[in-house]
């Protein structure tokens, strides 16, 4: 039997369920850096990692300053998949054009080990903190902590104000999903710091065309109407779709997908039941698309097949009705129609009021 230090006898109980939650680091002697990384950088913990690679914490023995080392794999073997140069550009001049915003990721340095051919890459960004949103979720659940309206509107807050400064720099993330958002909760617990990371699927706003990636760039409960629809057609409201399905996850607060199921065509017509299909029928784009034969589908089953849930599922006593305006704003079926991030900070849930009356947004 393990010995139990004093300091662990005395741990309350939200500190014990978290570890319970968090999968214990693996032996960090195992990290196997190139030497211009591995000088510069000291693992410390495995963060988590994804199908192109891994996610360390570390120290930048320049400074002393905590980092988070990406290492994207320059080959496919039993773990990972390997990332071309032209991925791993284009997540760094995502990050790079973002710089600045305190709601997204700050990126630091970047390496390429050019020794071998197949070499891996690096992203090394500030480290923002311990957990993911949707780890975070699950901590709250099982600590019996739901969150509150205003909990979730500061949290809506930074994120929408993340995602417009995506946008701002001409940015699309197409991933947008809480294991791709990094969660800081500060000590005095007062405080909880949220910013967008993963820009790995990430591409250019004003690309002249697509490469037919938008199916496969974000898992099905976080991909909007249009995209299941086969539309290439898309812009940043693909994101704000992502984001309203954020916010719903974080109401409900049971830390599962709100649109969750096993196969694609139920996750779709999971979301036309919530959200109804009103928005998709009445959308000008349908009639661009290259799939006609869903197209025809959708007009077939006509506006009255599925009118749409979502008030019932989140009724005001969730969530008030300045909040289910940005809900089912940022879930319209329509994309025209759908909220911006910049609209969607607009509005009413989102004003605060100084002594004089004066409104003041985001």
């Amino acid at each position: 039997m393990a010995a139990v230090t004093a300091e662990e006898k005395d741990e309350p109980p939200e500190a014990a369920k978290k570890k319970e939650l968090i999968v214990a680091a693996p032996c960090i002697s195992c990290v196997s850096w190139p030497p211009a990384v591995a000088e510069r950088y000291e693992p410390l913990e495995k963060l988590g990692e994804g199908m192109f690679g891994d996610v360390y914490k570390a120290r930048d023995r320049v400074g002393g300053r905590l980092v988070a080392v990406k290492r994207l794999s320059g080959r496919t073997d039993d773990s990972f998949v390997e990332t071309s140069l032209r991925y791993f550009a284009r997540e760094a001049m995502s990050l790079g054009a973002c710089r600045g915003h305190p709601s997204v990721v700050k990126l630091v340095a970047t390496h390429a080990d050019s020794a071998r051919s197949d070499g891996d890459c690096f992203l090394v960004t500030k480290y923002a903190g311990p957990l993911n949103l949707r780890q975070y979720m699950r901590l709250r659940s099982a600590q019996g902590r739901p969150f509150r309206e205003a909990e979730v509107r500061d949290a809506m807050r930074q994120l929408l104000s993340g995602a417009r400064r995506v946008h701002d720099a001409g940015v699309l993330h197409r991933d947008t999903v809480p294991e791709n958002v990094i969660v800081d909760e500060r000590r005095d617990g007062k405080k909880v710091v949220y910013r967008i990371c993963g820009f790995g699927m990430s591409e250019p706003a004003a690309r002249p065309g697509r490469d037919g990636s938008a199916l496969l760039a974000s898992p099905s409960p976080y991909r909007a109407p249009e995209i299941f629809l086969g539309s290439q057609d898309y812009d940043c409201r693909v994101d704000t779709w992502g984001l309203g399905c954020i916010m719903a996850e974080l109401i409900a607060g049971n830390g599962r997908p709100l649109f969750g199921a096993d196969l694609d065509a139920k996750v779709f017509e999971k979301m036309q039941r919530a959200v109804g299909t009103q928005g998709m029928v009445e959308w000008p784009g349908l009639q661009r698309l290259a799939r006609q034969d869903l197209a025809a589908e959708l007009r077939e089953k006509g506006c009255a097949t599925y009118t749409g849930c979502l008030r019932e599922m989140f009724p005001e006593e969730a969530l008030s009705e300045a909040g289910f305006e940005v809900l089912s704003g940022l879930l319209d079926a329509n994309p025209e129609r759908r909220l911006t991030a910049k609209a969607a900070l607009r509005k009413p849930w989102f004003r605060r009021f100084s002594y004089g009356g004066l409104c003041f947004v985001p």
